[in-house]
């Protein structure tokens, strides 16, 4: 299963998803999709912006468990 690790992210790095929509482009709805778990098939692009503005690595940001 794949987990989309957003909402952890953005509390470790005290963000809100609005200062995240207004960084990188992401669509307010999208990051609401993806932080409640109802979008899980986001883009590279998507994964790119989001890492670059957390700085983060792709691992953290997206956890595979069996």
């Amino acid at each position: 299963m794949i987990k989309i690790r957003l909402r952890e992210m953005l509390w470790e790095h005290n963000i809100s998803s609005i200062q995240l929509h207004k960084a990188t482009g992401i669509s307010q709805s999208k990051i609401s999709e993806i932080i409640r778990g109802k979008r899980t098939n986001i883009t590279l692009d998507t994964v790119e912006r989001i890492c670059l503005f957390l700085d983060c690595k792709i691992d953290e940001l997206i956890e595979i468990s069996k």
